[in-house]
């Protein structure tokens, strides 16, 4: 790594689907099998658009303030940095844990009813953040907030896509999946205008009117769809499990450079995490209606989007940390000038999204999510080797976000819609609770090694750190490039009908 002064940015991660009838043709056929687009109504265009600003609502808010956590640890006597890390990691970590029971109950008492509820909780939620007065309770209402955006994601592509026809469904489900993501990359440019005019609180608060807003829109715009007859148990042993199993690995991660990663404690919280896991993994083989169905990881197209995703995942979000961290501490660039430099990278994965996720209906998705994971994995190298103490924005840093912004962009918003094309239309709940859970999950087992790594942040001396979690993100990206040449072949659900 040459000795110059650091920079990084990313794009988060979405969604997509398929039923018993092919929705993403595969690359390999020809021009006379592929399927016919259809018509969209207007109607179905409105409560897309209005869903996904719900996901891009939750995008924005799980990195809004990494360009602020200076800020924030100043509010607070006596609070250090890894105090305010935990409002990070607890937004991923309630993200992954309540998402699967916010999909169950969704499809029990109705998927509007949750969406709707989701949006009051997350207007409130924002509210409390702006006004907390000790980082615990600021770190409490994030973990509250995080459960509220939970309840949206899993019930707002439940309300879109049966208003899309088939042959454009990877249309509405690429797009729904790039806009959390996307609105995760905007986040910090969007912040640091916010904190420059008005402090950390408004960057919170500002949600909350527009929570508000889209809870009169869904009322006036989304219909209630069917609830689903004679339904089993809620999986309370699963939730449990699930919830201690990622609180407990995140919690040795960041806490172990406290304790020591040899230490009982240490050691005995991670014991405590693994055990949690294997009950998780034990009751969802054995509960008729478990929170994640993990019987559909034996269907090789659902296995490998979920491998590429839950390792890519590792580097998407944390990243957006990251990149702040280095150019403010290190670069010595002010908040504005790091909101400015990093909206290279959402401008690219938006340009990339719109025109891969149409181009996946017409030549199938395989081929673009191969190249596009390829192209993180150059990005992240193209950072790990070129950053260094001298600032050269347009060259060392520049190149490497809007590479890995436009391999996002191709890749991650149709990693699901692979998943999809596996599964018949029962299971897409299932299958999109899957995915984005295991997505969370991974963003906040990252977020965990960024604020166990970069013990020091800050100057010149803080350059081996950040070579260090630059390492771990190059690795992890690598081996998600890899997973996607894992062979896919066929769905079998293509040739015939779904059982």
């Amino acid at each position: 790594m040459r000795r110059q002064i650091p920079v990084v940015l990313s794009t988060v991660p979405r969604v997509a689907l398929a039923d018993g009838t092919p929705t993403v043709p595969d690359i390999t056929e020809s021009s006379s099998t592929r399927p016919k687009l259809e018509t969209v109504s207007p109607r179905a265009w409105r409560a897309l658009f209005l869903t996904s600003l719900a996901t891009v609502l939750v995008g924005f808010n799980s990195t809004a303030t990494n360009i602020a956590l200076d800020d924030i640890q100043a509010g607070f006597t006596g609070a250090t940095a890894a105090d305010v890390g935990w409002g990070v990691a607890g937004f991923f970590i309630g993200t992954a844990a309540f998402m699967p029971l916010a999909g169950r109950l969704a499809d029990r008492i109705g998927r509007k009813l949750i969406f709707q509820l989701g949006l009051l909780l997350f207007a409130l939620s924002a509210v409390f953040s702006a006004v907390a007065p000790t980082v615990l309770t600021l770190n409490l209402s994030r973990v509250l907030q995080a459960i509220a955006g939970a309840a949206l994601l899993p019930a707002s592509l439940a309300l879109v896509l049966p208003l899309f026809p088939k042959s454009r469904r990877s249309t509405a489900v690429g797009l729904w999946s790039a806009a959390g993501p996307l609105g995760a990359g905007v986040a910090p440019a969007a912040s640091a205008f916010i904190l420059a005019a008005a402090g950390w609180r408004a960057v919170y608060l500002v949600s909350a009117p527009i929570a508000l807003l889209m809870f009169w829109g869904g009322w006036k715009m989304l219909k209630e769809l069917p609830i689903p007859s004679n339904q089993q148990r809620l999986d309370l042993v699963g939730a449990g499990a699930g919830t201690i199993a990622v609180a407990a690995v995140v919690t040795a991660i960041m806490q172990g450079r406290v304790w020591g990663y040899s230490s009982p404690i240490t050691i005995t919280v991670a014991l405590i995490g693994g055990g949690a896991l294997g009950l998780f993994i034990v009751n969802s083989s054995r509960h008729p209606e478990p929170l994640l169905n993990l019987h559909l990881l034996r269907r090789r197209g659902v296995l490998v989007a979920n491998t590429v995703n839950f390792l890519g995942s590792i580097t998407s979000s944390p990243l957006w940390i990251v990149w702040p961290l280095f150019m403010k501490n290190v670069w010595n660039f002010s908040t504005l000038q790091v909101g400015l430099g990093i909206t290279l990278g959402p401008v690219a994965a938006g340009c990339s999204t719109l025109l891969f996720s149409r181009l996946a209906d017409r030549i199938g998705s395989i081929g673009l999510c191969r190249f596009g994971t390829m192209l993180q994995m150059v990005a992240v190298s193209w950072h790990l080797t070129q950053l260094g103490s001298e600032v050269n924005f347009w060259f060392d840093f520049a190149p490497g976000i809007v590479m890995y912004g436009l391999g996002w962009g191709m890749s991650i918003p149709l990693l699901n819609g692979v998943a999809l094309e596996w599964v018949e239309e029962k299971f897409f709940a299932e299958t999109n609770g899957l995915f984005g859970t295991l997505r969370y999950a991974s963003g906040a087992i990252g977020t965990a090694m960024v604020f166990a790594l970069l013990t020091t942040n800050a100057g010149v001396e803080a350059l081996p750190y950040y070579e260090r979690i630059l390492a771990v993100f190059l690795v992890a990206t690598t081996l998600s490039a890899m997973a996607m040449w894992i062979p896919v072949g066929k769905s079998p659900l293509r040739s015939s009908s779904a059982p």
